[in-house]
């Protein structure tokens, strides 16, 4: 197991969070958030590239491809290759009962996209995550080989066992987020309430996942931190 956070916990750059968080010894590695690749991240982000992969002796590095997968991603993948370790992607969110040329040629899209960055860098460097059920599902049925992302927060808020949904695709998963979800949000520090948190860090010890604490503050990370480190077994 590894224990990483995400590229957010204070207000900053990738580069300034990573030189943030440097001192703290149980941050193993970084999950690095793009949520858009547009000329303004792409400006910082040249700038910051080499400073960040020169941080690879420090961390463990997963990468969250921006959502909707886009052309895009083949640029982003090419400049990071040599210092990620793993890229973590949304499924196709086309609806499926509604499937007009246009809906299909989305689909043919996203799925020649992911073929084309498989083959290039590693079929098992590319980890879907669960984002929904349908949108999950159907993607999956495209690519059954797929390593897996566990949205704890997001299971919980479709009425998933997060513990459950993990056992039952142990072999495949890589990468958990592992965050609560209350009242219908999530990115919630965990706490002693989460009564599967301890299924899933008995789990995580005994494997090599990529375990990411993914609130977005460093006061949330380290309370989720504490709660998982009394959760271990």
């Amino acid at each position: 197991m590894k224990l990483c956070v995400p590229s957010w916990q204070q207000p900053g750059t990738w580069l300034a969070n990573a030189r943030a968080l440097a001192s703290l010894p149980w941050i193993e590695g970084m999950e690095l958030l793009f949520f858009s690749y547009d000329e303004e991240a792409r400006r910082v982000f040249a700038d910051e590239r080499d400073d960040i992969a020169r941080f690879s002796e420090r961390y463990s590095f997963s990468l969250h491809l921006p959502d909707p997968l886009s052309p895009d991603a083949l640029d982003l993948v090419e400049t990071t290759n040599s210092f990620v370790e793993l890229y973590v992607f949304h499924p196709w969110k086309g609806d499926k009962t509604r499937m007009d040329d246009k809906i299909r040629e989305g689909e043919a899209g996203w799925a020649d996209l992911l073929e084309s960055l498989r083959a290039a860098y590693g079929a098992d460097r590319f980890a879907m995550e669960y984002s929904g059920e349908a949108a999950f599902e159907n993607s999956l049925a495209l690519f059954p080989d797929l390593p897996l992302c566990a949205d704890s927060g997001c299971l919980i808020r479709n009425g998933q066992e997060p513990l459950d949904w993990i056992a039952a695709r142990h072999t495949a998963i890589r990468e958990i987020h592992l965050h609560a979800a209350r009242g219908g949000k999530d990115h919630l520090s965990l706490g002693p309430g989460d009564a599967w948190l301890p299924g899933i860090a008995a789990a995580a010890a005994q494997s090599d996942w990529r375990v990411v604490l993914e609130t977005f503050s460093l006061a949330d990370t380290e309370a989720s931190y504490e709660a998982f480190r009394r959760a271990m077994p």
